[in-house]
């Protein structure tokens, strides 16, 4: 992952990069988080997910409002699309970061 976490200067534009990749042969690289509805969420426990946790939220959060400023929080095509820009942005994605 890339330790600056600054946001990138054009997420549209990476979003659009991201849009003509061929993903039926290359794909994208995501992120995946799931909450479970169906009781009390477990304690995280693993030191690294905390330290960066926040800060990831907060990216998440700068890329909906840039990206998307007129979705809501259950609008999935929104998700997709700040996902998709986060993880290019922010991860390391064959040798780049």
């Amino acid at each position: 992952m890339n330790p600056s976490y600054t946001p990138h200067p054009d997420a549209a534009a990476v979003l659009a990069d991201c849009e003509q990749r061929a993903l039926e042969r290359e794909g994208i690289p995501m992120f995946l988080a799931l909450e479970d509805l169906t009781g009390a969420l477990p304690a995280v426990r693993d030191e690294r997910a905390l330290a960066e946790g926040p800060e990831l939220e907060r990216l998440t959060g700068h890329y909906q409002d840039l990206l998307r400023p007129e979705a809501g929080d259950d609008d999935l095509k929104s998700l997709a699309s700040v996902i998709t820009v986060l993880a290019r942005a922010h991860f390391d994605v064959e040798g780049r970061s």
